[in-house]
């Protein structure tokens, strides 16, 4: 097995109009990972703020300004806010549910892909429709990217940030790793929507009401039998975003890494980083927390590093 270190990065939420002060994380972030020299980067969703081309158009100039526009160099999937956007404005709050029931999740797919199609060369797609489910021979290694951007319904996803990877596309997964090569020693989904429970109060204040209604619209639906899936095709890890945090955690023997928190964290003076060591020992995960110190020019970011953590032997 050749000795691999990836980065991963999740919900960047790019805008030129709102939280610019995103891009500006955004490009910090990507410069300290060109200073580690890492061979991979894999972003898991939530890269566009609101959806628009303009979104897309910003990131896509990021990533190419680090000279990152590579499939060996690239890989990333869809999240919620790169097919209905969010709630910005006053306005959006009333008008967010009407236009999430307007959005066409195909179209939007289609805009994802064709913004960043150089990262999605040399992929294995499930079939000519779409380019989710894929997979991606990496040296050793099989990246797996799945969209997990559930179609607007009134009951199961009113606001848009449910999640689902439907029977159909589970189909088409199971189908495309059953033909994929038995000779790559790890296998790693790409994925946006979380697994775990998210954490919330119950003090009757405002900001448990709102954790309540997190809880009701950030969920993903059929998990149960997408990681029966993953086990079947002994999944070493899965790595997501959506909550805005960075945290490992392992739920019915499957191992799952958090990068949501990579610019927008409960402490957001602080950028983070999961950077995967892959070798022939298995696969671990450092969690990096890095202070940008932009108030000095040239200065170079402070960086704290958590041990070392074996996720899959």
């Amino acid at each position: 097995m050749e000795n691999m270190r990836i980065a991963h990065i999740s919900d960047l939420h790019l805008s030129p109009v709102h939280k610019r002060s995103n891009i500006r994380r955004t490009k910090a972030l990507l410069e300290h990972i060109g200073r580690m020299g890492v061979d991979h980067i894999v972003i898991t969703g939530d890269i566009a703020a609101n959806a628009e081309r303009e979104d897309l158009l910003l990131a896509r100039k990021l990533l190419q300004s680090q000279g990152l526009l590579d499939s060996r160099l690239l890989s990333l999937v869809i999240g919620n806010h790169d097919v209905y956007g969010g709630v910005h404005t006053l306005e959006d709050v009333l008008d967010f549910p009407r236009r999430c029931r307007k959005t066409d999740l195909r179209k939007r797919i289609e805009q994802f892909h064709d913004a960043f199609h150089e990262a999605f060369q040399g992929t294995q797609f499930a079939a000519a429709d779409s380019p989710f489910p894929y997979v991606k021979p990496l040296n050793d290694l099989l990246i797996i990217g799945l969209n997990s951007v559930a179609a607007y319904s009134v009951v199961k996803n009113p606001v848009g940030s449910n999640g689902e990877v439907d029977e159909h596309q589970r189909h088409r997964l199971d189908r495309l790793l059953s033909f994929s090569s038995s000779q790559l020693s790890n296998r790693i989904v790409l994925v946006h929507h979380h697994f775990n429970k998210m954490e919330h109060t119950t003090d009757g204040t405002m900001q448990s009401v709102w954790k309540a209604f997190e809880q009701q619209t950030m969920k993903l639906h059929s998990k149960r039998a997408l990681m029966k899936l993953f086990r079947r095709h002994a999944v070493d890890v899965v790595l997501h975003g959506h909550c805005h945090r960075n945290v490992a955690y392992t739920r019915k023997g499957l191992h799952f890494i958090n990068g949501g928190g990579s610019i927008l964290s409960p402490d957001s003076s602080l950028l983070h980083l999961n950077i995967l060591h892959i070798d022939g020992n298995g696969i671990r995960v450092r969690q990096h927390e890095i202070s940008p110190q932009t108030e000095r020019r040239g200065a170079q970011p402070k960086e704290v590093i958590s041990p070392t953590a074996l996720i899959a032997a």
